[in-house]
């Protein structure tokens, strides 16, 4: 009968010692959940303030410049040089890079503007792009990139009718230009635009008055490169 009583005893007392200690860990765990993220970020403060620094210092020292953004260029040029402008905002330096590497540099005006003169390209595709940064050697990310080809060959063109010194006759007072270029050059035929087929051919008809004229045709491409030719004809009835 004792030996029963003191084994409901001990069972009692066990587990009131469990229910203390589960209820130790939950409330653990709620000042952990509670206070926890406040105590780490005042150890983080302290330790910043012994180090001489604070987020907001950090926060100041951060300084975002935006990209210059720079004015269109044409596709293609027969020029070795270009005139390359643009705009930028801040109290900003304008780093240039062609072909992936910096050449030129230069002050942003009042205005927010800026102009790079006589920047040297190469024959074929030229990449063009720029980038700001302050005295602090804070910087943007590159601007778009603008590509531009420079070409200096003058286009093909090969006229099969009229023949030079041709002599013209019949009812229609008129005779046929027909040649061919590059596709995608632009033909007049004496100042009038020659609409050509995808493989560059082309034909207009032109029409004459009674004696010698000449008939001009050129091809020109997107860079500015043109071929004339002339055609010297004579119509008779």
């Amino acid at each position: 009968m004792v030996h029963s009583r003191l084994r409901n005893y001990q069972d009692r007392k066990e587990r009131k010692q469990i229910v203390m200690t589960l209820g130790g860990i939950i409330a653990l765990f709620l000042f952990f959940a509670i206070f926890g993220v406040k105590i780490l970020v005042g150890f983080s403060l302290l330790v910043d303030k012994f180090r001489g620094s604070s987020p907001k210092d950090q926060t100041q020292t951060q300084v975002i410049i935006l990209p210059p953004q720079l004015d269109p260029l044409p596709s293609a040029t027969n020029s070795s040089t270009l005139t390359i402008s643009g705009e930028a905002k801040g109290d900003v330096t304008i780093l240039l890079y062609v072909n992936d590497e910096q050449s030129l540099r230069t002050k942003i005006q009042e205005n927010g503007s800026f102009r790079f003169s006589n920047v040297s390209v190469k024959d074929g595709i030229n990449m063009i792009s720029v980038k700001a940064t302050d005295d602090k050697n804070n910087s943007s990310d590159l601007s778009e990139v603008l590509t531009i080809q420079v070409k200096k060959n003058k286009p093909s063109l090969d006229i099969s009718e009229p023949s030079d010194n041709a002599l013209i006759t019949g009812e229609k007072q008129l005779v046929t230009v027909i040649g061919k270029t590059e596709p995608d050059n632009t033909v007049t035929v004496n100042d009038r635009i020659a609409i050509g087929k995808s493989d560059g051919s082309f034909s207009y008809d032109v029409p004459l008055r009674d004696g010698d004229q000449t008939i001009i045709i050129i091809s020109k491409d997107d860079a500015g490169n043109e071929t004339k030719v002339e055609r010297k004809v004579t119509y008779k009835k």
